[in-house]
């Protein structure tokens, strides 16, 4: 399919990351801003909620075990996140509209039971360019004032 497989010492078992996705792999230290990191996922979550109430749609944060944000039973944003020493790498994944078939050749964060979905999928609206909705994800500032760090 002409994906690499790369190994991560992170939190969420395997995805897929690729083009048109929103990744976002904020570096902050948890124990500067007094936060734990269950809260710092729940507020990765909300972000990507929020992302998607943009677009008029209704996401949630899974349940127990299902961390990341779904559309029902289908997962349209993933959540994979180290700590080390207070310190945050990688992060979260938010399906714009990618090539959702790379997601069969994997089982995405471990879940073997549930799909896989985008904004495109879900929303009838016609979308911006990529770089707008990943403007609209950093603007939306999980954790209040950080400095955002970008590259292409």
């Amino acid at each position: 399919m002409g994906a690499e497989l790369h190994y991560t010492e992170r939190g969420g078992d395997i995805t897929f990351h690729g083009p048109r996705q929103a990744i976002l792999y904020p570096i902050i230290s948890l124990r500067d801003i007094g936060l734990g990191a269950r809260k710092y996922v729940e507020n990765l979550e909300h972000t990507m909620i929020e992302l998607a109430s943009l677009y008029g749609v209704q996401a949630n944060a899974g349940k127990p075990a299902q961390t990341g944000v779904w559309v029902g039973e289908k997962k349209i944003g993933a959540i994979g996140v180290r700590v080390s020493s207070g310190i945050t790498s990688h992060g979260l994944a938010f399906n714009i509209d990618p090539d959702l078939d790379y997601f069969k050749h994997i089982v995405p964060c471990g879940i073997a039971d549930k799909g896989v979905t985008s904004l495109r999928g879900e929303t009838r609206l016609a979308l911006p360019v990529d770089e707008v909705v990943h403007e609209q994800l950093v603007k939306l500032k999980p954790l209040g004032s950080w400095t955002i760090y970008w590259r292409k």
